[in-house]
């Protein structure tokens, strides 16, 4: 996995078709990530387009504009698209759409009670959509307009990189409620031109016991993957961990792999140690643990 934020799409996009073609010389399959791009995607990275372009960005339910690209913006979407030709132009295996979601309050320093979007056009959809304005609160019929909204942009974005012979992974988060959840993951699965549906339960950062969260997670993929003939992939967590943290890795693994999910990658790469946002303690021993732990038993080990 090479991410390919903003400032790479600007600045070094050269750069990044040898990273990858070195990549392929290593012989490594090859995603490209568009990391933090828009504050849409998963991601430490900053958005100078949401920061030169305010009229796509999200609104919060308390009329607050927010630096994140509204998935129903048709600038937005084609910047993201213009993204993609350039991933696609690296030569990478497969684009990995990374954790498509709605503005986090959190990252904007509001109370963790706001939500979005509320920009003109999502107020004029949902009133087309549903002929009443859109109320102020979270209501089941909101939940819906989003949830259908994000769906919509990744269907263009899958399709885009389909009709270019591209392959496309989409990961979403381990979430089927809330702001940040989508209920329905057979509407991602079923998505004309999708290669690969992936999920990243990473327990620790969601305060969830180990097993039951990734065997849970992995199972959801591997029902939906069979269903609607996709590939599958898990995501071991692999940041913000210590060596007290070993018994759980080689647990998650043992737990994706229990459920018939072979394709494990991890983020990230040298368990995070260069990052000190991620918090790894003694990373060098939490990376041989993931190394360990996806090497064991013939398995080929994939990672970030």
């Amino acid at each position: 996995m090479h991410t390919f934020s903003e400032n790479d799409l600007n600045y070094y996009r050269d750069q990044m078709r040898r990273i990858v073609e070195v990549s392929h010389e290593a012989g490594l399959e090859v995603q490209v990530n568009p990391w933090g791009l828009g504050h849409a995607f998963g991601g430490e990275a900053e958005s100078l387009f949401v920061a030169t372009r305010p009229e796509v960005s999200q609104v919060f339910d308390d009329g607050r504009a927010v630096g994140a690209g509204c998935p129903n913006q048709p600038g937005f979407r084609a910047f993201v698209r213009s993204w993609a030709d350039a991933a696609m132009e690296t030569g990478a295996d497969r684009i990995f759409w990374d954790e498509p979601h709605w503005a986090h309050p959190a990252q904007f320093g509001v109370p963790g009670e706001r939500w979005s979007c509320r920009c003109e056009l999502c107020l004029q959809l949902f009133s087309e959509r549903i002929g009443e304005p859109m109320p102020d609160a979270l209501t089941p019929e909101v939940l819906a307009f989003r949830e259908d909204s994000m769906v919509d942009f990744l269907r263009e974005m899958v399709g885009h990189v389909r009709a270019q012979g591209g392959r496309s992974t989409v990961c979403l988060l381990p979430l089927t409620e809330g702001p940040l959840g989508l209920s329905d993951w057979s509407k991602v699965a079923s998505m004309p031109g999708l290669d690969t549906l992936a999920t990243d339960p990473y327990w620790k950062a969601f305060g969830r016991p180990v097993r039951d969260f990734v065997g849970g997670f992995a199972r959801r993929v591997r029902d939906l993957g069979e269903q609607y003939g996709v590939g599958t992939e898990i995501w071991i967590q692999g940041f913000g961990l210590g060596p007290e943290d070993v018994p759980d890795i080689h647990a998650a693994v043992e737990a994706a792999r229990a459920a018939g999910v072979e394709n494990l990658w991890t983020w990230g790469y040298e368990a995070c140690g260069h990052m000190d946002h991620l918090g790894t303690r003694e990373p060098e021993e939490v990376w041989a643990a993931l190394t360990e732990a996806l090497t064991s038993h013939d398995h080929p080990a994939k990672g970030a």
